[in-house]
């Protein structure tokens, strides 16, 4: 009945016999009233004013049958938002689960389901199987049990990050059903909606493994629910586009995808829009380079699934080249020139940069100073030792220097060059040579370039030599000639590398550049450029180089062990026991599976990222066959009406006792027998209601949690809320966030209060005890500091919560996240830590360390180090802007008077400043005892005078003063 079922609805023609019960009540009147009276009043009461009825009042009789209707319904166990998978007569139940990646994400709705089947089976006394199709190994055989072992099972599902093995599926099901004979069996297949076309023959072989005897029911995720995938790709103009993925429904679809960088931090966030009927949406990052090539993960918000995240690695970053070329005589044919070919080769896959300067040495200034990652010089000879003595430098801070020969090159060159080289170069045919032009050998494993076919028409014609005699074990060798002669060589030079094309970028020497194998290798040299330029002032703290460094074969073996893989819900961690290394060339082709699952394989230097979702990957959806049943998953949990009904007769019954006192005695305490009436009547509606609420709150509570009634006070009335409001305010006082932890919370209120000692000691500072706040219920912005301390099981923040503390933010306040882990405060390799997983979608500022001159170092006492109870981790603040060229570059946050809005650190700061009623410290500081405490507390000082002044101290007046107190 709609969103109502009845486990025993026979029970219900219980109700036929309320006709009958209405006719007895009416014709049974009620008990005879007796009255006390002197025989001398006999006489008076010979005229009788009242008429005793002859059948109960008509109320009586509705609250008799009320409750008589309530115990049947009861008895017939009503059960609201029931399963749609009726029980079946069958001896077994096998309930067969989709655990891949696509059923991560509503994960909670599939085990309650189970819970319930498991449920039900035990009702009707099946054998019960409970069998997962994307299982992580195949060890153990499956077999039917009593439910408490099925159950035992149930718990012991994850949503594992690849798709199922329906194929392989089907054999041990099959073993485990034919293995207990020829019994009745119900399978239901509790389906992620995707299905090809040996998926539907799965749904087929299901039906025929049951036979007649026994029934299939197949349960499919509604239209707005169905798994959703998440790839991405390279955009033009450098930017980055994620590519949203499910099937096609008549049902419009919205969301937002997330890039984040490798520290955690999200960079950039974009909606998408799934219109009906459509399967795909693109989502485009048109970011910065430098902004850009931070992003290591995209994921779609909201949804805890490994098919919603896509993993970025080297191959995915946009570089910033530099192109340089000799002039030349053929500036009239630019179709001739080197550069038309090194443009067209690089232009789809990375941001080609170039200098209007005029000379070498201005061009190389200027295309260091645009944060080229990689310089290519064609037909350049020797440099001036100014231009080499800073390309040097640059190459050693990682930049790559490719050059290509050229007839300038033939005469000689400088040090910056892969190979030393022979004076003069080597033509191959022609009327004066014997020899003939050359083609390209295969390419070795251990080359950059392994894997790159070359086709069989491309020939070298002239090339510059390198000199064997001066050649060093250093020098590599990544393409050669069919005779053996090296065409490509490479040199690592530092951090970064010289690379040396032993012949022309355009067709003079030889058709390479032609070909899209010239491609091929000018990609791959790309990938061993950093995201943003070395030696260019820009902070690359924030690009985790074991997520984005390039693949170089001489460092690294051709099997990439698994280094970080995802589990079923999207989240980086170690790798499985059953992963295995994969082979580098067959990167492209690896099956996500039990043995690759999604994640980044490779050495610290050298990660490539394998993802849960391919670009050519299908989205169908499952047909459900013709001899099974097709349900939906239900959005809401069971819940039995049955306590309910009881509860409801029970007061019922109570409220015809007590009508039944009042007519036979007690109503003689008032005057008139309408207010009797009137008084049961309102004790009914009351009694009721009470039942009504109680219910309600007790389906509301299933599907959330109740909030913590330690977290503080209620305020919600008026007056409460003022009284809070002047104790705030009368004098500056500091907050802390209730976890809910009385242990965390007692060093929070201890930290505050000591800080606030030292604080009325040392300066002008009077501030009041601290408060403990809950923000889901209080108001923040009474307060100038929040402290807020993250336990390592905190949750993410609720909506409310994240716009409370986003405008406590940007109106003034201060919040000091404490992560106390006496480490990093964010994660690398794209790991959730704590503080993430709690601020989730907050929008936070950009972060750095606090600078070497940013006024929290300055701000009391001088400071070069953020101590609290541990040392060592980076005390992190809001980023300054960056300065337009010629301008005096901003370290300040540009919001409230140049005060950052939020400082993240780890050394737990409470536990330092924390003190007894006696004034003793309460916790040890590590490593450095009692100066270490001194510190923590001056950088107490530092954030409050910090937060109450802004940027006073910033003020050049200062400036002599300070110089004075350095002995500068």
């Amino acid at each position: 009945m709609g969103g109502i079922a009845f486990a025993s609805p026979f029970l219900l023609a219980g109700l036929l016999a309320l006709p009958l019960i209405w006719w007895l009540l009416r014709t049974t009147p009620p008990g005879p009233k007796r009255v006390a009276f002197p025989p001398t009043r006999i006489l008076a009461d010979l005229i009788s004013r009242e008429k005793t009825p002859a059948r109960s009042p008509w109320w009586l009789t509705v609250i008799r049958m009320l409750a008589a209707a309530a115990v049947v319904l009861a008895l017939a166990e009503p059960v609201l938002n029931p399963t749609q998978v009726r029980p079946s007569e069958a001896e077994r139940l096998a309930i067969v689960v989709d655990n891949g990646w696509a059923a991560a994400d509503r994960w909670e709705l599939r085990a309650a389901t189970i819970e319930r089947l498991i449920e039900q089976g035990a009702g009707a006394r099946q054998a019960t199987l409970v069998f997962a199709t994307a299982s992580a190994s195949d060890a153990g055989r499956a077999e039917f049990s009593e439910p408490g072992r099925a159950r035992d099972t149930a718990a012991g599902l994850r949503p594992q990050p690849w798709l199922p093995d329906r194929a392989a599926s089907l054999e041990r099901l099959t073993a485990a059903i034919n293995a207990g004979g020829a019994n009745s069996t119900h399978i239901v297949w509790l389906s992620n909606g995707l299905g090809a076309a040996e998926d539907n023959a799965f749904a087929d072989s299901l039906v025929s493994l049951v036979g007649d005897a026994g029934a299939v029911t197949v349960l499919t995720p509604r239209a707005d629910e169905a798994p959703v995938g998440l790839t991405q790709r390279r955009g033009d103009q450098g930017a980055l586009l994620a590519d949203v993925r499910t099937l096609a429904s008549d049902v419009a679809r919205s969301g937002s995808v997330r890039a984040v960088a490798a520290n955690g931090q999200q960079v950039a966030s974009q909606r998408f829009a799934l219109a009906p009927g459509s399967d795909a949406a693109t989502v485009r990052f048109a970011l910065p380079l430098e902004i850009r090539n931070q992003i290591s993960r995209l994921e779609i918000n909201s949804v805890a699934s490994a098919g919603a995240v896509a993993l970025l690695d080297a191959r995915s970053q946009w570089r910033r080249v530099g192109l340089i070329a000799a002039a030349t005589g053929v500036t009239s044919q630019p179709l001739l020139s080197p550069l038309y070919y090194l443009r067209r080769a690089l232009t789809p896959f990375t941001d080609v940069a170039e200098s209007t300067e005029r000379g070498t040495g201005p061009k190389v200034r200027d295309l260091i100073a645009q944060r080229a990652s990689t310089l290519v010089l064609a037909n350049i000879g020797t440099l001036d030792g100014d231009t080499e003595a800073r390309l040097d430098t640059w190459v050693q801070s990682g930049g790559v220097l490719v050059r290509f020969a050229g007839s300038r090159l033939e005469q000689g060159a400088d040090k910056l060059i892969a190979t030393p080289l022979r004076f003069g170069g080597r033509t191959l045919g022609g009327a004066l040579s014997w020899s003939e032009p050359q083609r390209l050998a295969p390419m070795d494993e251990d080359s950059l370039f392994a894997g790159i076919s070359v086709p069989q028409e491309v020939v070298v014609r002239r090339q510059v030599l390198a000199d064997p005699t001066r050649v060093t074990p250093q020098t590599r060798v990544w393409a050669q000639l069919q005779d053996g002669t090296p065409l490509v060589t490479a040199r690592q030079s530092g951090k970064g590398w010289l690379i040396l094309f032993h012949t022309t970028a355009n067709s003079d020497w030889s058709n390479l550049p032609l070909s899209g194998a010239f491609v091929d290798m000018m990609r791959r040299i790309l990938t061993l450029g950093g995201g943003t330029a070395p030696g260019s002032g820009a902070d690359t703290r924030a690009v985790t180089v074991a997520d984005d460094a390039p693949q170089v074969a001489a460092d690294t073996t051709s099997l990439l062990a698994p280094r970080r893989t995802l589990d079923g819900r999207g989240v980086l961690g170690p790798p499985p026991p059953t992963a295995k290394p994969v082979a580098l060339n067959a990167l492209s082709d690896v099956a996500i599976g039990p043995e690759h699952p999604p994640g980044y394989y490779g050495a610290t230097t050298a990660s490539r990222a394998l993802n849960a979702v391919s670009s050519d990957m299908t989205f169908s959806a499952l047909s459900v066959p013709a001899g099974a049943t097709a349900a939906a998953y239900e959005g809401g949990s069971a819940q039995s009406l049955k306590p309910w009904l009881f509860a409801l007769a029970l007061g019922l019954l109570l409220l015809d006792a007590l009508a039944v006192l009042l007519l036979g005695g007690l109503a003689t305490m008032f005057r008139r027998r309408a207010q009797v009436a009137g008084l049961i009547t309102v004790a009914g509606v009351a009694v009721l209601a009470t039942f009504i609420v109680s219910a309600d709150d007790a389906v509301a509570q299933t599907g959330s949690t109740a909030t913590s009634d330690t977290a503080s006070s209620a305020r919600g009335d008026d007056a409460a809320l003022t009284a809070f409001a002047l104790e705030a305010t009368t004098k500056t006082r500091f907050a802390y966030v209730l976890t809910g932890d009385a242990a965390v919370d007692d060093v929070s209120r201890q930290g505050l209060s000591g800080l606030r000692t030292v604080l009325a000691r040392r300066t002008a500072v009077e501030a009041g005890e601290p408060v403990g706040v809950d923000p889901e219920r209080d108001e923040l912005a009474f307060f100038p500091i929040l402290y807020w301390p993250v336990t390592n099981d905190a949750e993410a923040l609720s909506g409310t919560v994240l716009a409370k503390v986003d405008a406590y933010m940007k109106t003034g306040g201060m919040v000091i996240f404490d992560t106390r882990d006496q480490g990093n405060a964010f994660a690398s390799g794209g790991a959730e830590t704590p503080l993430q997983r709690l601020i989730g979608t907050l929008d936070v500022p950009r972060l750095e360390p606090v600078p070497a001159n940013h006024v929290l170092t300055k701000s009391f006492y001088l400071l070069d180090d953020f101590p609290g109870r541990w040392s060592g981790g980076d005390t992190w603040v809001e980023a300054g802007s960056v300065a337009a060229p010629g301008e005096a570059t901003s370290r300040e946050a540009q919001q409230s008077d140049g005060v950052t809005s939020i400082i993240v650190t780890s050394h737990d700061l409470a536990a330092a400043w924390a003190v007894d009623d006696g004034g003793r410290p309460l916790f040890a500081v590590v490593p450095g005892g009692t100066l270490q405490r001194e510190m923590a507390y001056r950088t107490g000082v530092n954030i409050v005078m910090y937060a109450l002044t802004g940027n006073y101290k910033a003020d050049q007046v200062h400036v002599p003063d300070l110089l004075r107190r350095l002995g500068q």
